[in-house]
């Protein structure tokens, strides 16, 4: 029986466990911040128990346990850019409309890449950290569909679905976030060791098909298309069979219903509709209107919208322009947001050419989870802010860092002698081979 990878097996300690589980859980919370929350006199004593505490709790652990020591790395050239976003960001804010909102985003993402520098010192380490995080999506995806089949109110709310003979029959769960979570938990079992796989698919998938999210959707048929190469390259034919056939019952699903599948994926939208990605492109070519150089501070350069604007999508008092990139220009400016953005694109260039020259299923797996950041941040701001998809960014960046082909190691020459490293010691070599290798 063929043994398993050692990073598979969560050997750590019970206080880093239980740390992890924190900052996954607050990791969930950053995206109720209304603007009347930061800019009273003090902060609402609910969000300092539901989000400052946890946080300080994990920065109390990363300077405090046995390997702390691994801090310094937080400085190291690989790092700049992070800390570079975060600081133009929160200098920015100060002059913002939240200035105590905008210092508290930067120490979020400093604090996680504090605990992604003491938990991912080398490859294993930043795999094990992969795998447990999957492993606790896996466990709030079977939370949120108990949670909804108890108050579907709340939890399931009926979608026209993207299987033509299923229209109206699934619920749809929160689309986007539970779409890329079950798209997280479905690349980690499909191209890693689990046990209990087929029942935990089903589970991903089910939850996959219910989010409707589209994007979702997209990135799931790259993943498997990349498990088939894969498996193509290592000769896994029962694999890549399994596989194709997934792919084909999917694609048997929707025939003769393409013209219901264009009206879904324009959620019944017109063409213009359409071409703008339902509206969204609006709202970027409406914040890119006030980029600057420098910013409006993390998190409140797209809420300084709300004061500049009377349309009435900016005046709930949240603002989400649903694209990371254009999230960070408002946020940190063009100085500050272009070395980070840039890392996100050629991180995940890198990675494509380390899965085509080192092709395993570790690397086609950070290839996956590298598209699936990119799509995601086109859509939402989550690798603008604090965020469990920040979270996992952070740890295919340590894997970047860390997954480097070692160096050969240089082959031992043989010393010299002492006595035949004279000019002419060589010619009396020369003169007589038989002496060669004798030493006085």
């Amino acid at each position: 029986m063929k043994k398993e990878p050692v990073w598979l097996t969560d050997d750590t300690p019970v206080s880093h466990k239980l740390i992890r589980v924190v900052l996954f859980l607050t990791s969930f919370s950053w995206t109720f911040n209304p603007i009347q929350d930061y800019m009273g006199e003090s902060t609402p004593v609910e969000k300092i128990f539901t989000r400052m505490l946890p946080m300080l709790m994990v920065a109390a652990y990363c300077v405090f346990c046995e390997h702390r020591h691994r801090l310094r790395s937080v400085l190291h050239p690989f790092s700049w850019p992070i800390l570079w976003y975060v600081t133009f960001g929160v200098f920015s804010g100060i002059s913002s409309v939240q200035p105590a909102m905008c210092a508290w985003k930067g120490a979020e993402i400093l604090i996680l890449l504090m605990w992604v520098t003491v938990s991912c010192h080398d490859a294993d380490s930043t795999r094990r950290e992969f795998v447990s995080i999957a492993r606790l999506v896996e466990i709030l995806l079977w939370v949120t569909v108990v949670l909804a089949i108890l108050n579907p109110t709340l939890g399931f709310r009926r979608s026209p679905s993207m299987i033509p003979w299923l229209q109206g029959s699934l619920p749809i769960i929160n689309p986007n976030q539970v779409g890329f979570l079950s798209v997280a938990a479905f690349v980690r079992l499909i191209f890693l060791p689990a046990r209990a796989k087929p029942v935990r698919l089903l589970l991903v998938l089910s939850t996959l098909v219910c989010s409707q999210s589209r994007t979702s959707y997209a990135v799931s048929l790259v993943a498997l298309v990349i498990f088939i190469i894969d498996g193509l390259r290592e000769r896994q034919y029962f694999r890549v069979s399994l596989a194709s056939l997934a792919a084909l019952a999917a694609l048997l699903l929707t025939m003769g219903h393409y013209e219901t599948l264009v009206r879904i994926l324009m959620r019944g939208q017109s063409e213009e509709s359409l071409e703008s990605l339902s509206g969204r492109t609006d709202y970027w070519n409406f914040a890119l209107n006030y980029a600057t150089w420098f910013g409006g501070g993390l998190a409140t350069g797209s809420r300084s919208l709300i004061l500049v604007t009377g349309q009435e999508t900016f005046l709930r008092g949240s603002v989400n322009l649903h694209n990371s990139f254009v999230e960070a220009l408002l946020g940190a400016g063009y100085v500050g947001a272009l070395p980070y953005l840039a890392m996100v694109v050629i991180h995940t260039l890198r990675q494509g050419i380390a899965a085509l020259t080192r092709p395993s299923l570790s690397q086609g797996l950070f290839l996956v989870m590298a598209l699936v950041f990119v799509a995601r941040s086109m859509t939402s701001v989550v690798i603008s802010l604090f965020s469990y998809d920040l979270m996992m960014l952070f740890i295919f960046w340590a894997w970047i860092r860390h997954d480097t082909p070692q160096a050969a190691p240089r082959r031992a020459q043989r010393p010299r002698s002492v006595v035949y490293d004279t000019p002419l010691c060589e010619r009396n070599r020369a003169q007589n081979p038989c002496q060669e290798g004798h030493s006085e």
